[in-house]
């Protein structure tokens, strides 16, 4: 199948090219709803695990949660190989059935966990679907996909400030220390989980600079290297 994974920069419009891209060429698009799936197969609370998640990750948080969780999840992983018919469930909210098969007590999840779950969500959705990933290490995940193209989004720093400030109502200074802090949290992901670094551009097809190309043009960038590859 047909998969795009885009890795952006915080404040750049990243979630915006990624949601375009998808809607052009009608693939799946996996971005919080990653998160959001990883909760319902854990059974786990959604708002506990996302401090896990790139934005939010602490090295020192990851590693601990190792030792305090690692009696506690032995079981969580049981259903290893996931059937289609159980992934379709996954993707829709409307079968309440899934929900209730994870219907109990909490279980409570570590860091390498909750990124397992997320390595075999997006391993298997590239598997049965055409998809767009955003974030989450995709680039990593799925480096020895064949069929996989690989996108990452930067802009300046100014440009940043002014989409963060624009887009979240907040001060030149706060929006410079939320963008740092973010590209920071998800520097450390990167190293934590693949030892790799996200700036590496050897992992990407393509990396696009939104300071000189506007979101449309963007998006027609990467639509147009999909059709190519995928002779859409």
């Amino acid at each position: 199948m047909a998969v795009i994974t885009i890795s952006r920069q915080y404040g750049c419009g990243g979630e915006y090219v990624a949601e375009r891209v998808a809607e052009i060429l009608g693939y799946r698009l996996f971005n919080k709803e990653l998160v959001k799936f990883a909760a319902i197969l854990t059974g786990s609370d959604e708002n506990k695990i996302k401090a896990f998640d790139e934005e939010q990750h602490s090295t020192f948080r990851s590693f601990m949660s190792k030792y305090f969780d690692a009696n506690m999840f032995s079981d969580l992983f049981k259903d290893t190989d996931y059937s289609p018919k159980t992934l379709r469930k996954i993707m829709s909210e409307e079968h309440e059935a899934f929900f209730d098969v994870y219907k109990g007590s909490e279980n409570i999840v570590d860091a390498e966990s909750f990124q397992e779950m997320i390595k075999r969500i997006i391993n298997k959705a590239a598997e049965d679907m055409n998809a767009v990933i955003l974030g989450r290490g995709g680039v990593c995940i799925l480096e020895d996909n064949i069929e996989a193209l690989h996108f990452r989004l930067v802009a300046t720093m100014d440009d940043r400030v002014k989409w963060v400030c624009m887009r979240e109502e907040m001060s030149k200074k706060d929006a410079y220390e939320k963008i740092k802090d973010t590209d920071n949290r998800k520097r450390k992901y990167f190293k934590h989980y693949f030892d790799r670094s996200i700036d590496d551009h050897w992992m990407y097809h393509g990396i696009l600079n939104l300071s000189k190309l506007d979101l449309t043009e963007a998006t027609h960038a990467i639509v147009d290297i999909a059709k190519t590859k995928y002779k859409i």
